[in-house]
């Protein structure tokens, strides 16, 4: 079913309009969020998560500047936007549509091999398949309401399960690389007194949604969260009774806690003071991404998982060990690229963990210009006859 394509970058279908959760672009020709988010109409350079409206004010901006770097008279009046999560993508879209009056399309997919192929349709302009290969099926349907593709149209994908790592092909390998990083900032912090097995325990205990008033679901707050208890100044039976009885309900409170807590044990050791105040300085201003620690090291992990197996690897071995681009993906976007569609790579992945550090990890790549393998399934001659 799945084909190994051989091996390519993300950069092959969107140069380096690449924009990950700090929202500054990494083609520097177009300026990011903190010198312009006063023409944003923000109200400030604080960084807006991808469900935000803001957010959306910022992407659809960024959209038009891109058009107008690419030197494209055309006015963009067209949206297609590629993802994988309803919540968090859809929503984007959604907000995109709604503040700048374009015509749009989203497509959400999800590979889910034990369902017969289906394709249903949210409000309209949200398709949501269980098949990668189904984005043939909505080209298709584009193309039969009159969508022009070309010049007028921007495209936005999103990265992470989306472009790469598939959902429910290939995105266990994104989650593995992740906790890799999680487990070696752990070992550095905590040292020989780290518990992993205490530390899956609790990641996969509020890892859920009852927990997301606290955690807010972001993984940094999660890891942070996991990496105290690991310490046992705070127990996750507290925890549990302060969410259950509703005494604690965000993490900037969970900071105040720790803060407490660690003024009563003076025996903390110095690696966590230092995470500690780096967060809580991160929190303090609004930083959606404070535990940079962790981050740089899940971007160290990321890479050793892209592109690194054999070219003789089976498909099936590198659906489990490599994080690989999806090939519906890259040949939809290859083809609506020379059309002359705008490409553009939106992420709120955090950009300390797509993108090298000078101390950190300088001799690496960033993510989008990681080579790595295509696997999935060739879509290239039903693309021809549209």
């Amino acid at each position: 079913m799945y084909e190994n394509f051989g091996r390519a970058s993300l950069a092959d279908i969107c140069d380096d309009w690449v924009i990950f959760r700090n929202l500054e672009p990494v083609d520097k020709r177009v300026p990011g969020l903190k010198q312009s988010f006063y023409d944003m109409e923000l109200r400030s350079e604080q960084i807006p998560r991808k469900q935000d409206r803001d957010y959306a004010k910022a992407a659809v901006w960024f959209v038009n500047k891109i058009q107008q770097v690419r030197g494209v008279r055309t006015p963009v009046g067209e949206l297609l936007f590629l993802g994988d999560t309803l919540f968090n993508d859809g929503q984007a879209f959604i907000n995109m549509i709604d503040v700048s009056g374009w015509r749009g399309a989203c497509f959400i997919g999800a590979e889910r091999l034990d369902q017969a192929p289906a394709t249903h349709v949210e409000q309209a302009t949200i398709s949501i398949a269980n098949r990668w290969s189904a984005l043939v099926d909505w080209l298709h349907s584009l193309k039969a309401l009159g969508f022009q593709l070309d010049a007028n149209t921007a495209v936005v994908i999103d990265i992470d399960k989306t472009a790469i790592g598939a959902k429910g092909r290939n995105d266990k390998v994104i989650d593995r690389a992740r906790l890799a990083g999680i487990y070696r900032t752990m070992n550095a912090v905590l040292g020989d007194d780290f518990d992993q097995t205490r530390y899956e325990e609790h990641y996969n205990e509020l890892n859920r949604a009852r927990y997301h008033l606290l955690t807010a679901d972001n993984q940094d707050y999660l890891a942070y969260i996991c990496m105290v208890l690991n310490t046992g100044i705070i127990s996750i039976d507290e925890i549990v009774r302060e969410v259950e009885s509703k005494s604690l309900d965000n993490f900037e409170q969970f900071i105040r806690w720790v803060d407490s807590r660690m003024m009563i044990n003076p025996t903390a050791g110095e690696f966590l003071r230092e995470v500690h105040e780096a967060v809580n300085g991160s929190v303090r201003i609004g930083d959606p991404t404070p535990f940079k620690r962790f981050r740089r090291q899940e971007f160290i992990s990321t890479m050793e998982h892209m592109g690194n197996m054999p070219d003789t690897a089976s498909v099936q071995e590198l659906l489990e060990n490599e994080i690989t681009i999806t090939e519906e993906v890259y040949q939809l976007a290859l083809w609506l690229k020379e059309r002359q569609c705008e490409i553009l790579c939106l992420s709120d992945k955090p950009d300390e963990a797509s993108r090298p550090h000078a101390r950190v990890s300088p001799d690496l790549a960033p993510l989008h210009r990681a080579q790595t393998h295509r696997v999935g399934v060739d879509v290239r001659a039903a693309l021809r006859n549209e």
